[in-house]
């Protein structure tokens, strides 16, 4: 069962076999398999995602000054749009269905500056969200 913190909870929903490099994308591929097979393991600081990322120095993500700080917070907000707590298990169908009703609070907050959002563009569940919550305004 994979071990994950709380933005990759959000975040991995949009993978489309994009990464790093071809270990950190084989390993994602691993993690999304095993999710949906079993259930996740919600944890605080470094996950299964990030003990293959090239940016991980010890426990500390150090993609740029003060990102394991802004990753940190970006967990906590994750966790509480999501109404989960770390050393929950959570099914992975389950935090999918809990994206549709938070989606558009995490896009503003998060998406527009992020550096993977092209990445995220082109995945379909992406997209359906954006759409959707595009037409509540």
């Amino acid at each position: 069962m994979p071990t994950l913190r709380g933005h990759h909870l959000i975040c991995l929903q949009f993978f489309r076999g994009e990464g790093y490099n071809a270990e950190f994308i084989e390993n994602l591929g691993g993690i999304l398999k095993s999710a949906s097979e079993h259930a996740v393991d919600i944890t605080g600081g470094a996950d299964d995602v990030c003990r293959r990322c090239p940016h991980l120095q010890h426990t500390r993500c150090r993609y740029s000054e003060g990102a394991d700080e802004g990753i940190t917070e970006m967990d906590s907000k994750a966790l509480a749009l999501l109404d989960l707590t770390r050393g929950m298990t959570v099914k992975w169908e389950e935090v999918r269905q809990r994206i549709y009703w938070i989606f558009k609070i995490w896009h503003e907050a998060y998406c527009l500056e992020c550096s993977w959002r092209q990445a995220c563009e082109k995945n379909d569940f992406f997209r359906q969200l954006r759409t959707s919550t595009s037409r509540e305004t």
